[in-house]
């Protein structure tokens, strides 16, 4: 696969907020990593750490993030949000709803929200958010929002324990993909999403988010360090939290976790 271009991207671009600066990177060991660097540095919102592979790319509590070099997209941007810092885990929620609203129309089945920042496809893994903020009470420093997305990573050059648990757009549509247009859409659904979580908050993505929720209904297991919660998946609360029902009949507003669903 061919290298990003990242001067087309650029000229591709319409955005308000995102998009002023890019950092290009054939290898790093994290974007994620690196954006903070440049944040804590002074970096205006809205620029991107674009790497091509990634030698420690990560996921959520700590977990490895396959990134093979040329075939998929991994990146993280700089935010700067007007939010409270209760609100910051909203973000996460509007980049997923940016990142199911990018990939829907490129495939047949309906992407779907894993609370709160997994895609998934079959029940398998197609795109991940990994969202880390620097706040005071008083204010939101900075967030580093980073995306990872299977395009081109072919499921016969995964490695054996990835196969089942992951997918690739490729894989669903038996096409190559163009990632640069990926790339130009993904930053145009961020940008609106974001300006959208800003001016109105997150009830204005609600319903959106809603719709592409995978979960509801369904028995889950939620992991938070040693504590651990079943019970049936119901949706989000205004805020973002994910509402369960738990097996006594309580209703319970979850705020961060690991969750595991226990019915196919």
């Amino acid at each position: 696969m061919s290298s990003l271009d990242i001067d087309r991207i650029k000229k591709r671009l319409a955005a308000k907020r995102l998009g002023g600066k890019f950092h290009y990177f054939a290898e790093l060991g994290s974007t994620n990593l690196h954006a903070r660097t440049l944040a804590e540095q002074g970096a205006a919102q809205g620029e991107f750490v674009i790497a091509e592979a990634q030698t420690h790319g990560r996921g959520r509590l700590g977990r490895r993030w396959e990134s093979p070099p040329g075939v998929n997209l991994y990146f993280s941007v700089i935010l700067r949000p007007r939010l409270m810092p209760v609100h910051a885990p909203q973000i996460t929620l509007m980049a997923a709803v940016a990142l199911a609203e990018t990939i829907a129309p490129l495939i047949r089945q309906a992407p779907v929200i894993k609370w709160p920042n997994d895609i998934l496809v079959n029940d398998r893994k197609l795109a991940g958010v990994l969202s880390e903020a620097a706040c005071s009470p008083e204010r939101i420093d900075h967030v580093i929002l980073g995306i990872g997305i299977n395009l081109n990573y072919r499921a016969v050059s995964m490695p054996a324990e990835l196969r089942q648990r992951a997918t690739s757009v490729a894989d669903l549509t038996g096409n190559p993909i163009d990632r640069e247009s990926v790339m130009v859409r993904l930053i145009h659904n961020l940008d609106r999403c974001y300006g959208e979580l800003e001016e109105y908050g997150f009830e204005a993505l609600r319903s959106r988010w809603d719709k592409f929720f995978g979960l509801r209904g369904r028995r889950v297991r939620i992991e938070n360090h040693e504590h651990v919660v079943i019970g049936r998946a119901l949706g989000i609360d205004r805020n973002g939290a994910l509402i369960l029902e738990d097996d006594f009949g309580e209703l319970q507003n979850i705020y961060a976790g690991d969750v595991i669903s226990l019915e196919s």
